[in-house]
C-alpha cells in the first residue's frame, strides 16, 4: 500500500503508557481464562465462515506496527482493534469495526491492523487517531464437510481526514481435509482516491493446522496486485497462532509482514494479540 509521510510533531509517551496497563491487565486475565474449560466448541478449522443466527462475536486486539524505513526514523507504535459481528440468520452475519492508535507511531504504522489476527484484509485507511469505521455483511452461499463458500460486501466510511468512500468485494472461501484447513478466496476493494481511483486485487492463503482440540497454528501467505497510477504486487507473510481459552473464548496471536516485495519489506513489520468473546 502506499506510504504516508510521518507526523511532524511526535506525541506524549501517554498511548504507550496505556498500551502497557492494557497489555499487563490481560496477562493477569490470562491465567483465570486458561483454566476454564472449552467445553464441546467447534475446533476452529470445523467453524463456519458466518456466526450462527442470533450468535455476537466480539473482537478485542492490540497492535504493535514498527517501521524503520528510510528515510525518516525508526518508529514502534500502538493500537487498538475493535469489532462486533452478529449472525443476522443462519447464513448471514453483519458486523462493524475500527480502530483507535494510541500514540504517534501508531498512527503512523496504522498499529491496529496489526491488532486484528487473522485478518489481512485490511483497506481505505489513513492516519488519524480513529481509524475510518468498515461495515460488512456476509453470505454462507454454500456450506459442506469439506468447503464453504461465501459473499462479502464491506464499505470503508471517510472519517479520517484526506481519505475516501471504499467498498470491497469479496468471495471468502473455506477448504478442509483432514485437520488441516485453508482459508483463501478473493477480495476487491475499490477505494475512489483522487485523481485515480485505487483497485486492489488481493488472494490471501491462510493455512491452518488443528495441532489439538483447542489449538491451531499456521503461516499465512497472501498476494495483492494493487492499481492506481500504475500497478505493483504486494506479498504479506506471516504466521498465526490461537487457542480456545473457553467455550466462547478464543485467544489469537500473529506476527505479519506486510509486504515483503520490496527492499526493506522485512523492516515494516508488525504483531498483535487479541481475545474474542462470543454471546450465544
Amino acid at each position: 500500500m502506499m506510504r504516508t509521510s510521518y507526523p511532524t510533531q511526535r506525541s506524549t509517551s501517554g498511548g504507550a503508557r496505556l498500551a502497557a496497563v492494557l497489555a499487563l491487565v490481560l496477562a493477569l486475565a490470562l491465567p483465570a481464562l486458561w483454566a476454564a474449560r472449552a467445553e464441546a466448541a467447534a475446533p476452529f478449522i470445523y467453524r463456519s465462515i458466518t456466526l450462527p443466527r442470533g450468535h455476537v462475536a466480539l473482537d478485542l486486539g492490540l497492535g504493535v506496527g514498527h517501521d524503520d524505513v528510510d528515510p525518516g526514523p525508526s518508529v514502534t507504535g500502538f493500537g487498538l482493534n475493535l469489532e462486533v459481528a452478529g449472525g443476522i440468520t443462519s447464513e448471514v452475519e453483519m458486523g462493524v469495526r475500527t480502530g483507535i492508535r494510541l500514540d504517534t507511531d501508531g498512527q503512523f504504522t496504522q498499529a491496529d491492523k496489526y491488532g486484528r489476527p487473522f485478518d489481512t484484509e485490511t483497506y481505505g485507511t489513513n492516519n488519524d487517531r480513529v481509524a475510518n469505521p468498515e461495515v460488512h455483511l456476509r453470505w454462507a452461499v454454500a456450506r459442506g464437510s469439506a468447503a464453504q463458500l461465501g459473499l462479502e460486501l464491506r464499505a470503508y466510511l471517510p472519517v479520517e481526514d484526506n481519505s475516501r468512500f471504499g467498498i470491497m468485494f469479496g468471495l471468502p472461501i473455506a477448504l478442509r481435509a483432514g485437520s488441516v484447513r485453508i482459508d483463501t478466496g478473493l477480495y476487491v476493494p475499490i477505494i475512489f482516491t483522487e485523481p485515480n481511483t485505487t483497485t486492489i486485487v488481493s488472494v490471501p492463503l491462510h493455512l491452518w493446522i488443528q495441532a489439538s482440540s483447542t489449538t491451531w497454528l499456521g503461516p499465512l501467505f497472501g498476494l495483492r496486485v494493487v492499481s492506481n497510477n500504475g500497478s505493483h504486487n504486494e506479498y504479506p507473510l506471516g504466521f498465526g497462532l490461537g487457542t480456545m481459552l473457553s467455550r466462547a473464548i478464543d485467544l489469537r496471536m500473529w506476527f505479519l509482514f506486510p509486504d515483503i516485495n520490496r527492499n526493506e519489506g522485512a523492516r515494516q513489520f508488525g504483531a498483535g494479540i487479541a481475545l474474542q468473546i462470543r454471546f450465544e
